[in-house]
């Protein structure tokens, strides 16, 4: 008996520390993976300039350590990564059982006044307008690289995803895959098990129709590239070598970027535009361009609101508004009425 109570007391700290080891992994999921990341580069930015300014990094004092930090970098650093690198501080500042108080007035004026001059107007993207997809998606090449292209294209424009979701979709269900795509006889449905604005993994469902012009249809454009493929499970969009050799791993959020930016600059070249001035169109887009398309070309086709909110799965209508100002820019404009 006494030996049995002797070997559950020592293994009692073990034990323990097990649990807060899987109490951390829970803390670690609360954030993306990507999170995650951006937020250990940022703390080990903001360690490494502490200990070369003698500075304690934790506990960090807002005033001593923080408002001296974000001074060395502001002008250097955009505003937003100021505000991401403080929210990384705060965070792992929690995670450890320690808040970081900004809510001082000196700071909050501190921080306002930085903002004011350090404030840069954010650059958008193009969106990538049905009638350009349309020509860029007819200006691709029978090869394997454009059959992928064309699926790539037209699914994340007609699905409203971003990048990096456009970039997980799997061709099977499977559970490692951060979305995927099934058939049926409607169209494609798209799943997805996680996205930026659903880290809980509710059901997201998007419904990709057949498009009316066959050329230009999602639906074909996907069978067609399985079948060129051969793909049948695991990532639907990987990377081409320019030997025409395909890849297993999943293409990157990055690389949908380059996808749209090298489609629309050589629509621009069959086209007749120079190197110069097709290069410098295709740097007005971004893989988000394929997202933001759909919504301007739907609101500027006189799509419902709430229709357009559901496929890109906005929390808010604002967020949605703003696509339906830029693609109705010209619907009913005062002026038109005023120069009668």
């Amino acid at each position: 008996m006494t030996t049995e109570l002797i070997v559950q007391t020592t293994s009692l700290p073990s034990v323990m520390e097990e649990l807060r080891e899987r109490a951390g992994e829970y803390v670690k999921n609360a954030h993306s993976k990507n999170t995650q990341r951006a937020y250990k580069t940022d703390w080990e930015h903001f360690e490494t300039w502490c200990l070369s300014h003698d500075r304690t990094c934790f506990p960090a004092d807002v005033f001593e350590t923080i408002v001296p930090y974000l001074t060395a970098h502001a002008g250097a650093l955009k505003v937003s990564t100021l505000l991401r690198r403080l929210t990384a501080i705060r965070v792992i500042h929690r995670a450890r059982g320690t808040k970081l108080d900004t809510s001082d007035e000196r700071f909050r004026v501190f921080w306002q006044g930085l903002r004011n001059k350090h404030r840069v107007r954010p650059t958008k993207k193009a969106p990538l307008m049905s009638p350009d997809l349309r020509r860029a998606i007819q200006a691709l090449p029978p090869t394997l690289q454009g059959h992928r292209d064309r699926a790539l294209l037209l699914i994340g424009f007609a699905a409203g995803l971003r990048r990096s979701e456009l970039a997980g979709l799997w061709a099977a269900q499977d559970a490692e895959a951060p979305g995927w795509i099934e058939e049926t006889s409607d169209g494609l449905v798209v799943q997805l098990a996680s996205s930026k604005t659903n880290q809980a993994g509710e059901e997201e469902i998007i419904g990709v129709p057949f498009g009316k012009d066959e050329t230009v249809c999602p639906v074909r454009a996907y069978r067609a590239w399985l079948a060129i493929s051969g793909i049948a499970t695991g990532p639907v969009f990987r990377p081409i070598s320019r030997h025409g050799k395909m890849a297993s791993a999943a293409i990157t959020g990055a690389g949908v970027a380059l996808v749209v930016k090298r489609v629309v600059g050589n629509m621009a070249l069959a086209e007749g535009l120079t190197l110069d001035k097709a290069l410098s169109l295709a740097s007005t887009y971004s893989g988000h361009s394929l997202r933001s398309g759909l919504a301007t070309s739907a609101a500027k086709n006189r799509a419902p609101g709430h229709a357009i909110q559901r496929q890109l799965r906005h929390k808010s209508f604002a967020t949605t508004l703003e696509y339906i100002r830029i693609g109705s820019l010209f619907e009913g404009n005062a002026a038109s009425f005023a120069l009668e």
